[in-house]
């Protein structure tokens, strides 16, 4: 019989990407995708590195993925579909008067889904974001105007 466990390795996989945004919560705005995979990765025990300089840190607090998001071309979703021939047809979705399709090009992904983040101050976990945006502050306070 096969066996769910996995083969033991000299590496932990990784799956890394490069964010537009990390939050003060050490949320990460990225990517619509992006979350997905770093949940996927974090159920079978995969680290997730993140890269990301530190100047995209952000105290902005966003309530939802929306706020800020960029919209893409709603047909893009279309040929993703039309590659796979078993759904309806949604060609003729522009004429259907209640149906919108929304393409975000961004999505959020939870801290818990994050191992580490790699900045040019070097790999700190999640949890260390806030400490190095109220560094930046400070250090900004103090060289004034």
């Amino acid at each position: 019989t096969a066996s769910l466990s996995p083969r033991p390795r000299r590496h932990r996989p990784r799956a890394r990407h490069t964010p537009p945004t990390r939050l003060p919560s050490g949320t990460l705005v990225s990517r619509a995708g992006t979350a997905l995979v770093a949940m996927a990765a974090h159920e079978h025990g995969v680290a997730v590195l993140v890269c990301c300089e530190t100047y995209k840190f952000t105290e902005r607090v966003l309530l939802d993925a929306i706020c800020y998001n960029e919209l893409g071309d709603p047909d893009a979703l279309l040929q993703a579909a039309d590659a796979d021939q078993g759904g309806a047809s949604l060609s003729d979705w522009r004429e259907r008067p209640r149906l919108k399709l929304l393409n975000l090009m961004y999505d959020v992904t939870p801290m818990k889904y994050l191992t580490m983040v790699v900045t040019e101050a070097g790999v700190i976990p999640p949890t260390s974001v806030p400490v190095i945006i109220r560094e930046d502050r400070d250090r900004a306070q103090l060289a004034g105007p």
